[in-house]
């Protein structure tokens, strides 16, 4: 167990097996080290730091008993650069380069904080009592135990709690809109470099892919809400797969193909350029809301249509798309390029409010559970006898589903919810359901229906995977 006492510096001696420099057989040797090359500027930084500023309440330095010298009874277990840093502020002499003596010299005559000749440290008996808390300090996170390092994203985030911003702060608004949309997962977002993004962003002909503008870090929305969260998804997923490297987006070249071709391949076509909207990383801010039910159509010039007052928003808690990209909980194997594809679009695709298009969503559904089925039905070959090309929806997802509920695979609730689907006449696993949708008024599907369907049919098609 460690303890606590006040010590002076001159009492303490630096550590001289210290991992920075190795082993050294003096201690003028190790203030040698202190002040030449690379470490001598991040010494004296540290000093001009102490004298401006006093030590870090937050780092605490360390010593043991030393068994060199009865006239410097300890020596440093943690903290050694510090300790040489106050050592040459209160006594400059101590320091072997005159140039840089001089500079200490001045940083004592000048300092506008005290700088400390006692301070706090914590004892140990022995430096492998005190190596645990070093290892934790120094060798990484330990899952959690020891420091854990600010990335980017951190850092960007700490200087905007400042009213600050980094050079990457419109990269970090961006992963931190997509996140809280769930138009990427957590560990996507983990996976995206802030640097590439910024990059991304910087250059014009993404950005006009993208719908967005750049403006003193922020990023303003130009394309309807729809195209935007699409673009930023399957950007953002291709940055985080691996897809795109950061060597194939490192010139601006590189960067202007990678957003031309996303484009053409997603067949998203032109947007109609509508007036700025920030971006924001609230999912449920008022101004989005406001967006979602009074802006004007897509084409940015209000439609035709009247107005009779403002349109009933959603009753609280309602969803207006199926699901977020982190919670269908399917696990996809990314060579299904096409049920992966499905998935993004219903994750970013609203079936309700002005905005919403629940027949595409619709469509997209019926066409991940028939995808699913297929899938489950390859894998379990024989469940059909005869699983030819024109076998009906109903008899794919029946089979498949009594086959995983013999297997134990689902309940008997979720096998009856299903059957029942399937049973249903004109249900959502008939084809004339989908062209009555498509051709009649009075057959419309709705998001609460939508979201029924979803909430009723997810488990089996979770478990087709």
């Amino acid at each position: 167990m460690s303890s606590r006492k006040t010590i002076s510096i001159n009492s303490i001696l630096l550590d001289s097996e210290n991992a920075r420099h190795g082993e050294k057989q003096s201690q003028l040797d190790i203030y040698k080290w202190m002040t030449s090359g690379a470490v001598a500027q991040k010494v004296i930084k540290l000093a001009t730091d102490v004298a401006a500023k006093g030590l870090s309440p937050f780092d605490n330095m360390g010593v043991m008993p030393s068994k060199e010298s009865d006239k410097e009874p300890w020596i440093v277990v943690e903290g050694n650069r510090r300790v040489a840093a106050l050592k040459f502020l209160n006594n400059p002499k101590l320091c072997p380069d005159l140039k840089l003596r001089k500079q200490y010299e001045q940083l004592k005559k000048k300092a506008t904080a005290q700088i400390p000749l006692r301070v706090e440290f914590a004892v140990f008996k022995d430096f492998s009592e005190g190596s645990y808390w070093i290892q934790l300090r120094h060798g990484g996170e330990h899952g959690g135990v020891g420091i854990s390092s600010w990335g980017t994203k951190e850092y960007d985030s700490f200087l905007a709690r400042m009213g600050a911003r980094s050079t990457n702060r419109s990269a970090v608004n961006l992963l931190s809109y997509a996140l809280s949309k769930e138009l990427i997962t957590p560990a996507q977002y983990d996976q995206i470099a802030t640097t590439t993004l910024y990059r991304m962003l910087s250059t014009p002909a993404v950005r006009k892919v993208l719908g967005c503008h750049v403006s003193k870090g922020e990023v303003f929305r130009i394309a309807d809400e729809k195209y935007f969260d699409r673009a930023v998804a399957t950007m953002l997923i291709a940055m985080a797969s691996g897809e795109v490297s950061v060597t194939k987006l490192k010139s601006k070249e590189q960067r202007e193909d990678f957003a031309k071709d996303m484009n053409t391949d997603g067949g998203w076509g032109d947007y109609h350029e509508q007036s700025p909207q920030p971006i924001s990383a609230e999912p449920n801010d008022t101004a989005s809301t406001e967006a979602d039910y009074d802006s004007p159509d897509e084409s940015g010039e209000g439609g035709d249509h009247t107005k009779t007052g403002s349109p009933a928003k959603p009753r609280s808690g309602a969803r207006d798309r199926l699901f977020a990209v982190k919670s269908h909980g399917l696990d996809v194997p990314a060579s299904e390029t096409k049920v992966n594809d499905i998935l993004r679009e219903l994750a970013t695709l609203k079936h309700s409010g002005t905005k919403g298009t629940p027949i595409s969503v619709s469509f997209l559904l019926r066409a991940l559970l028939e995808l699913s089925s297929d899938n489950y039905l390859a894998n379990n070959p024989g469940i059909i006898r005869r699983a030819e090309t024109n076998t009906p929806l109903r008899e794919k997802v029946k089979y498949s589903a009594r086959h995983m509920h013999a297997n134990g695979k689902i309940s008997q609730d979720n096998l009856d919810v299903v059957t029942r689907h399937c049973a249903e006449d004109g249900g959502m696993l008939t084809i004339s359901t989908l062209q009555k949708y498509l051709h009649s008024t009075a057959h419309f599907p709705n998001g609460e229906s939508l979201n029924s369907m979803w909430s009723e049919l997810k488990y089996y098609i979770i478990e087709c995977w």
